[in-house]
């Protein structure tokens, strides 16, 4: 019985260390040198910080989301729109590899193909003011907590933020239910 009562007391400090676990990875998320982009898994696609983020799955959600504001900028290059990676859009990279078909466009109140640019409306919209940041972050927020209770794993080698190949570092991800 007191084995019990010493697991039960011990669990609450289990979580915290987890909780800063996630916490220090997260942060970490600043020293990314490398965004996956055409690549094979298997060669070293992008940072291997990225992708220890991506494994944490739901218990790094939050976290991922308190990011999204954050510009801080790393040294990970923005292949074809050019300047840097922030530690927002890291941290919103791995959101996508988590749970796929977030909808991105939709939460940022532009289109897709805003001015005939495709995606650079994401970088163009979010770099214009922190305010965009910080919209983006409060929508994307709201959407995850009106989701999370129907979001399920659905085992897949599919990459959302890059065309990479070989075997997703997740085995899948989340999605809502149809």
């Amino acid at each position: 019985m007191k084995h019990w009562t010493i697991l039960f007391a011990l669990f609450p400090l289990l979580t915290v260390a987890q909780s800063t676990s996630h916490q220090k990875l997260v942060d970490s998320l600043k020293l990314v040198a490398d965004m996956p982009y055409i690549c094979e898994v298997a060669d070293g696609c992008g940072d291997k910080i990225f992708w220890r983020v991506v494994q944490q799955k739901q218990a790094i959600i939050p976290l991922l989301i308190d990011k999204l504001s954050d510009v801080s900028t790393t040294r990970a290059v923005v292949p074809n729109f050019g300047g840097q990676w922030t530690v927002g859009d890291i941290a919103y990279s791995a959101l996508q590899e988590i749970i796929q078909d977030i909808p991105t466009f939709e939460l940022l109140g532009v289109k897709f193909d805003q001015a005939g640019c495709g995606y650079c409306s994401y970088w163009n919209h979010l770099r214009r003011s922190r305010q965009n940041r910080i919209r983006f972050q409060a929508a994307v927020r709201s959407w995850y907590n009106r989701n999370k209770q129907n979001l399920i794993w659905v085992v897949s080698n599919d990459f959302t933020t890059c065309d990479c190949q070989g075997l997703h570092p997740n085995g899948g991800h989340f999605a809502l239910k149809k």
